[in-house]
């Protein structure tokens, strides 16, 4: 008798038998007595705590979405740190639902996300090339870049005002966060009005753009530190597999955004320019791609901005 028979012929070999087929896929029909999945009620899934509002500019004429969410168990009469996040389209929600779950440690915040009023992302896209880009570049067609020195001024002049008429906002803990784009952003801001707030993070940032123009202010604003004039908060983050790290020396040479080193260098040269008055720190998240590490550097930002 061979094993195969042996194991037809066991006592149990019906009832597993029985068991496998009414597990199987599509073996047996659903019982005919089985209840319906029942459904209460269907609506757009919202964030807790949040309105959003399309404010049309002075400035330039163009309209912004801004998204704000407010601390859970919000005090009367207190007042709350801001934290502003650039690509408010894609990053509001999941900054916002972070806040709440980390204010147990760090405490409750006010989020404010800076966005465009569509949800196509082509357009959204489209409009973050132009105002996310403080200069034009070689060969891009008009309109495609060079819009954000005006998104920044639209930011401080409008939205800003805006956020403190409406919300109690603490104006001493005010907090800028962007990501690649958004993090050319946060550093043109630094680097030129570096007194509008008192921490930034910039994460994945583009310093490549338009031959690292970004960094021609680098030096006025390390005197302003030097000289004592500022007291900040900085935050520079990578993904390890933002730059290619590999044996192939042509590849190294070629890759001429430097990701990594871009953004870990000046997080060097800035630490030790005046630590007592500028607190800077770097971070660099492994296996991480430059569009996989959006969560991990968001909820690093928050904590950093946010932590006493």
């Amino acid at each position: 008798m061979t094993s195969t028979t042996r194991r037809t012929n066991h006592p149990c070999f019906g009832l597993l038998l029985l068991c496998a087929l009414a597990l199987a896929p599509g073996t047996m029909a659903r019982a005919a007595d089985a209840p319906e999945t029942q459904v209460i009620a269907e609506s757009n899934a919202t964030v807790p705590r949040a309105k959003q509002y399309d404010i049309k500019s002075r400035i330039n004429g163009e309209t912004y979405r801004v998204f704000v969410s407010t601390p859970f168990k919000a005090e009367p009469g207190k007042r709350y740190p801001v934290f502003y996040v650039i690509d408010g389209n894609w990053y509001f929600a999941p900054a916002s639902i972070n806040a709440t779950e980390s204010s147990y440690e760090v405490g409750p915040v006010i989020v404010v996300g800076i966005g465009f009023p569509t949800d196509d992302n082509d357009q959204i896209q489209q409009r973050r090339s132009f105002e996310l880009t403080p200069w034009s570049a070689p060969g891009a067609k008009p309109g495609e870049c060079g819009g954000g020195d005006v998104y920044l001024r639209v930011l401080d002049e409008e939205i800003r005002p805006f956020i403190n008429a409406h919300y109690a906002v603490d104006p001493a803990r005010q907090i800028l966060y962007g990501k690649s784009l958004g993090g050319l952003m946060v550093l043109r801001q630094l680097f030129t009005h570096p007194e509008a707030y008192a921490a930034y993070i910039s994460a994945s940032p583009s310093i490549w753009f338009n031959g690292s123009a970004v960094l021609k202010d680098e030096a006025a604003f390390i005197k302003h530190v030097k000289d004592g004039q500022l007291r900040l908060r900085v935050l520079i983050t990578a993904a390890g597999n933002e730059q290619y790290r590999g044996p192939n020396l042509i590849r190294k040479m070629t890759d001429q955004s430097r990701m990594i080193d871009n953004a870990m260098d000046l997080a060097d040269r800035l630490a030790i320019v005046n630590p007592t008055s500028l607190q800077v720190e770097k971070a660099l998240f492994p296996d991480e791609s430059h569009t996989s590490v959006s969560l991990a550097a968001l909820g690093r930002g928050l904590y950093f901005g946010l932590k006493p």
